[in-house]
């Protein structure tokens, strides 16, 4: 298997961990990554009969210029709609190697009701403690980023942060590559999770963690990089528990 292939197949097991994880749905997310050495990023493109984004198969993972169009791709496929979310941020953002766009529930609901993602938890999840720590950009707008002025509108909103609440519309995350943009979007939704849970059972929610136990919590993350070899594990654990997939029979 090449670097691309193997790149192909990462991207392909991104939506479907994405997909298990209830972080994008039915049809709707897509991911990218850059090609290294190269201005071409691999993205995950629409079939024709688009059973789900959880039935992507590397054949869905083409390879394309930040300026494609549908015209560059074969006719089986067509480009994201929300293209514009990949090609603003790699633009913007040299740092970044990989990015993920999906509809998560309750990140959705904590973008709607403006819900403040405060550090609940510690050592129950760092790298969910650490979005929360760290910040998560807010974007005000819940139409389609299908333009790329509204691709850099999100890119300057989200500034040095890895993550984003498109409100009344979904997530982006982005990272280093695809485990660590992939697992971020999975952890986003668990701290939204989290903080909606807590507000539907208490009134205002649970207070955040005393200082001095974030402070705690965040220098084991940032000493021992705990966001990344978790990460790593996280998608690991997945990788190993979805089962083999490809694209169901379509009936007339």
């Amino acid at each position: 298997m090449t670097d691309i292939e193997a790149l192909r197949a990462d991207l392909a097991l991104s939506c479907r961990i994405l997909a298990d994880t209830g972080c994008v749905r039915e049809i709707t997310g897509h991911v990218s990554a850059r090609i290294p050495g190269t201005d071409d990023v691999l993205v995950r493109c629409r079939p024709l009969q688009d059973p789900g984004v959880s039935f992507t198969t590397p054949d869905d993972i083409l390879r394309v210029g930040l300026d494609a169009t549908n015209d560059d791709l074969p006719p089986s496929h067509r480009l994201p709609g929300e293209f514009a979310i990949h090609t603003a941020l790699y633009r913007a953002r040299p740092d970044i190697g990989a990015v993920v766009h999906g509809h998560p529930r309750a990140s959705l609901l904590c973008g709607v009701l403006g819900l403040p993602l405060l550090p609940l938890i510690g050592a129950y999840d760092p790298a969910a403690m650490d979005l929360a720590v760290k910040g998560v950009a807010q974007f005000p707008r819940a139409v389609l980023i299908s333009t790329p002025a509204l691709g850099d509108d999100l890119a300057e909103t989200m500034g040095a942060s890895n993550a984003a609440l498109l409100i009344g519309h979904g997530v982006v995350t982005a990272g280093d590559e695809i485990v660590e943009a992939t697992i971020r979007a999975v952890k986003l939704e668990t701290l939204c999770d989290l903080i909606l849970t807590a507000h539907t059972a208490r009134p205002g929610g649970a207070p955040a963690l005393p200082r001095a136990d974030v402070e705690a919590v965040m220098d084991f993350v940032d000493r021992t990089g705990a966001v990344k070899t978790f990460a790593r594990w996280t998608w690991d654990h997945y990788a190993r528990s979805l089962p083999p997939v490809g694209h169901p029979e379509l009936e007339d």
